[in-house]
């Protein structure tokens, strides 16, 4: 972990010696870390913030910030501490967890240039992507965007919506069949192999998953293993910025080598797989424009079939110093694959759980559903008509809102500012943050502030999204969040929000649409089958059951699935 893969040719032996290495570089991170808060910690101007005592002084409150069990803690920081809260980072760093919507504003958008991804984050991502959008800053990321955007497009997204729905009728054909032999499917199981052919079609231009059989190429289990295990490092990912500065990339792989945690051999074989395939699929793609302009067909760049073609066009027609080398396409692709499958899933699933839960509402979008398809005369819905069903709309943003599957991201202060926020009482108070803080931007906590969505901003009302004004919706009439999706934090705001916010509403509401039109879900009700739903950076569900007079948790949502009679 933390270097670049080495050319395939190039092999190191490496020694069976004891590995006391990584224990020599973490106490040398941990001195550098005291002595420096050594000399700030009487002067911090946070050391009045309210926040949680550290859980330890090793790894303050990173233990309960990064694990599956997280969550209950993040919404408790809100709920006990406010917007504003200070938390503690390894050897008593002070950290700050905002989810303040004047704090917000600030950070993300008016004074955005101060502060950045942090280098955990952008080190980590590097080596496993590339220097693809999540592990660049500054200029550099700024004109991989400015590249990037245009290609999603309404209307280019507008041609992926045939490839989006041949995905939805496959799977809906294949769960027809599967509730022939039993009523009860693992519904997290079924999205995320929808999800991932969805976004191996429509980004790609490749297939992942026929679904209606089984396949475990080495592509598409990295890909599914790649959050867990990212999540499973999250406290020697704290160490990136130090590891990546240790020689040249050659003496960084032989670390890897060498280190005995199984997870970070995991990653380095994912990291390679991906990094190989990304490379192939770009040449497929790079080949088949190449084919079309030979054949004469240049000017129907615009209908090509998938968001790789559209970018390598755009990169092809793009000025040389604009222009993103192969080594940023294929980190593009990566991240795109990546963002779109488990992001979706997440999203897709807890959807289903809710409906599952109030058939009510339920059968409400059943109806309209049915009702503009009488309208059209056929199945699939256009983007504008999908657009149109309110109560389909009301469920899929009250959902994200309340449960985002990512309630988190970090950044660090790369400049020291004094940002404003919101005192329990009302009025505006502010905070300087020194240069080098790093900071939670609390996504979750943001959708749940009551000084935005109301005394109700912690229930799931779909109706708040139902009327015209905003205080119909349940909204605050003074306070905004900066996010750049339906005034909530979901997808983030300001230059690093997510660029497929409305490729991801586009799929999300084509895979639902197709869905209920054909089944009804409902919860299980087998007594004891809790439903629980964990931290691994996104959020995912598991089944909590009782075997052998013990409890323990299996990954997966099991459903009741029935075709639809009328």
């Amino acid at each position: 972990m933390f270097l670049n893969p080495l050319p395939s040719h190039f092999t190191i032996p490496v020694p069976n010696t004891p590995r006391n290495w990584l224990y020599l570089l973490v106490l040398c991170y941990a001195l550098s870390r005291l002595l420096r808060r050594s000399y700030t910690r009487a002067r911090s101007p946070l050391r009045d913030i309210p926040g949680p005592p550290a859980e330890s002084w090793f790894t303050g409150n990173l233990g309960q910030l990064f694990t599956a069990k997280g969550l209950p803690f993040h919404h408790s920081l809100v709920s006990q501490y406010g917007g504003l809260v200070k938390v503690h980072g390894f050897f008593g760093d002070e950290q700050l967890y905002i989810s303040d919507p004047r704090a917000l504003q600030s950070i993300l958008v008016k004074e955005q240039d101060a502060f950045e991804e942090t280098g955990v984050f952008v080190e980590t991502n590097k080596v496993i992507f590339g220097p693809g959008l999540v592990s660049t800053t500054g200029a550099f990321h700024k004109r991989q965007r400015k590249l990037t955007l245009p290609i999603f497009s309404l209307n280019n997204l507008r041609e992926l919506v045939p490839t989006l729905y041949d995905v939805a009728d496959r799977l809906s054909d294949v769960l027809a069949r599967e509730t022939q032999a039993a009523d009860v499917l693992d519904m997290s199981e079924w999205m995320s192999r929808a999800s991932l052919e969805a976004a191996g079609q429509a980004i790609l231009g490749y297939s992942f998953d026929p679904l209606d059989s089984r396949v475990n190429n080495a592509y598409t289990q990295a890909i599914r293993e790649l959050i867990p295990t990212i999540f499973k490092l999250s406290l020697i990912r704290q160490l990136a910025p130090f590891l990546v500065r240790l020689g040249p990339a050659w003496l960084r792989r032989l670390l890897v080598n060498c280190t005995p945690i199984p997870a970070v051999q995991r990653l380095k074989e994912m990291s390679d797989v991906m990094h190989a395939s990304a490379v192939a699929i770009l040449e497929k793609a790079r080949q088949g424009l190449r084919d079309a302009d030979a054949g004469g067909d240049r000017q129907g760049k615009g209908k090509a079939k998938d968001i790789t073609s559209l970018l390598l066009r755009a990169n092809e027609n793009a000025g040389d110093a604009e222009q993103m080398s192969d080594a940023e396409l294929t980190g593009q692709m990566t991240v795109m694959i990546f963002g779109a499958q488990d992001t979706s899933t997440s999203a897709l699933t807890r959807i289903l759980y809710m409906l599952a839960t109030r058939p009510d509402v339920q059968d409400r979008i059943r109806s309209e559903i049915k009702q503009m398809q009488l309208q059209d005369g056929g199945e699939r819905l256009t983007v504008e008509q999908m657009n149109a069903l309110p109560w389909l709309d009301a469920v899929i943003k009250e959902t994200l809102r309340l449960y985002p599957p990512v309630p988190f991201v970090r950044r660090t202060a790369v400049e020291e500012r004094i940002i404003p926020y919101l005192l329990p009482s009302g009025a505006e108070d502010a905070v300087r943050i020194p240069r080098g803080t790093t900071l939670f931007l609390g996504i979750a906590g943001a959708n749940r502030m009551k000084c935005v969505w109301g005394e109700d901003a912690a229930d799931w009302k779909p109706e708040r999204w139902l009327g015209i004004g905003v205080g119909e919706r349940g909204r605050g009439e003074k306070e905004r969040l900066p996010g750049v999706y339906s005034g909530m934090m979901s997808f983030l705001g300001g230059k690093r929000a997510c660029i497929g916010y409305k490729f991801a509403e586009i799929e999300i509401k084509i895979f639902l649409t197709t869905l209920l039109r054909r089944f009804e879900f409902s919860t299980t009700g087998t007594q004891g089958n809790e439903i629980v739903w964990n931290l691994s950076q996104i959020i995912s569900p598991s089944v909590r059951v009782v075997r052998d007079g013990k409890v323990c948790e299996e990954k997966g949502l099991p459903l009741r699935v029935r075709m639809v009679t009328d």
